[in-house]
């Protein structure tokens, strides 16, 4: 089993939020600050399928003539930092927060994502049908809404350690930073 998923596993424990009272306040900024990097790790590979999905949804495109651009010229724009449909300049989307270093695909994505897109499946674009492209996408947007999944359950996680690390800021009438 990956670090990252040994990770994933010890932020969505039941254990990880019990008994917050009890817990030092240097341990609860430890809890938060996991579940906060774990949160991101999510974030990034969903983005990374988001690309995938993307791309290969372009080639379908390209394929019924809805697109005269190819690939490779409009590869800027396809992964441009904007959701779909929406030009980069119009975003206000900003991740929660950045991780310089990022740890491989935890297992939970990686395996599945093999499995959905092969090795290959961008290498010989141009080789395979439609309906290889389509059932790519299915079993990409599968994985993602999984990976989305324990995302949000991450984030409510790390929301109520952060409300339990202000919440005892205001007990204790301490005077450190909240986001320390």
């Amino acid at each position: 089993m990956s670090e990252t998923r040994r990770r994933l596993d010890r932020v969505l424990s039941s254990e990880f939020v019990a008994d917050l009272d009890e817990l030092d306040l240097d341990e609860l900024r430890e809890r938060r600050r996991l579940a906060d990097e774990v949160e991101n790790e999510l974030s990034f590979y969903r983005r990374m399928l988001h690309g995938r999905i993307d791309l290969l949804r372009f080639e379908l495109r390209r394929r019924r003539g809805e697109e005269r651009r190819s690939l490779i010229e409009a590869l800027p724009h396809i992964l441009a930092d904007a959701p779909a449909g929406r030009p980069p300049e119009a975003t206000d989307h900003r991740p929660r927060h950045v991780v310089a270093d990022l740890p491989p695909l935890p297992d939970v994505g990686r395996r599945e994502v093999d499995q959905v897109l092969g090795t290959d499946i961008f290498a010989r674009l141009d080789e395979i049908e439609e309906g290889e492209i389509e059932a790519a996408i299915a079993g990409l947007i599968e994985v993602e809404e999984r990976i989305s999944q324990q995302r949000r359950a991450v984030q409510a996680v790390a929301d109520r350690l952060a409300k339990a690390v202000a919440d005892r800021y205001r007990r204790e009438g301490e005077s450190d930073s909240v986001v320390r």
